[in-house]
């Protein structure tokens, strides 16, 4: 069974904002620094985690990292997108090569899928994506849908295909684009909606190539 997981990492903006805080509140305190008890210690980091917590509570971001599959998207009510993520089997011991940082507005490489995603909550903020490059992707893939509309309140998960003994997996869906529209992708949609686009592969884990085990070879 996939599982859901998300991890939050902030902008380069907002690190900058939290680290410049932190490094005033600390030369103010570096002169003088008594003894750590608790009002101390509140009062030296109190004002990082409130800039954390602010920060934080205006911008989502999630990521599946290199070596986790976004399989499936689920969008909130409020608009705001959250990647379902799993580990495969038969991809446990590949990685792939992600994009340090959400600054592309597309994932439209035929060698990438979406690796994670940053955006402000607000309907009409943008949507930066996370790429993730795996050369042998389009050897080892086949479109399967495209332009699938998701709108607030709903969610799309892949599958995973089995062997004929429900062992081992040999092919899973993944989300290789992600698009922000503004509507609900109808003709009668209203300006003030959001909704997201996604195109999605499956993965043949059955046709990639193993290496070979060899028997030890042994003196005579």
């Amino acid at each position: 069974m996939p599982f859901v997981a998300s991890e939050s990492f902030l902008t380069s903006t907002q690190w900058r904002f939290i680290s410049s805080a932190f490094s005033v509140r600390f030369r103010l305190r570096l002169e003088y620094f008594p003894p750590m008890n608790p009002s101390n210690f509140l009062y030296f980091f109190l004002p990082f985690f409130l800039c954390f917590g602010i920060l934080s509570s205006f911008v989502s971001a999630h990521t599946c990292g290199n070596n986790r599959i976004p399989y499936g998207i689920e969008i909130y009510h409020n608009g705001m997108p959250s990647l379902l993520c799993s580990r495969p089997n038969c991809f446990d011991k590949m990685y792939a090569d992600c994009d340090e940082r959400a600054t592309r507005k597309a994932c439209d490489s035929k060698t990438t899928w979406v690796g994670g995603f940053d955006k402000g909550y607000g309907d009409f903020q943008p949507l930066y994506l996370q790429c993730c490059e795996f050369e042998m992707l389009p050897a080892l893939s086949k479109e399967l849908y495209s332009n699938v509309i998701i709108r607030p309140g709903e969610y799309f998960e892949g599958e995973e295909i089995m062997d004929k003994y429900g062992e081992e997996v040999i092919a899973f869906d993944l989300i290789t684009n992600l698009r922000k529209i503004n509507g609900d992708g109808t003709k009668n949609s209203k300006n003030s909606s959001v909704s997201y686009s996604v195109d999605i592969r499956r993965f043949h884990c059955d046709q990639m190539t193993r290496p070979k085990r060899y028997k030890p070879w042994k003196w005579p």
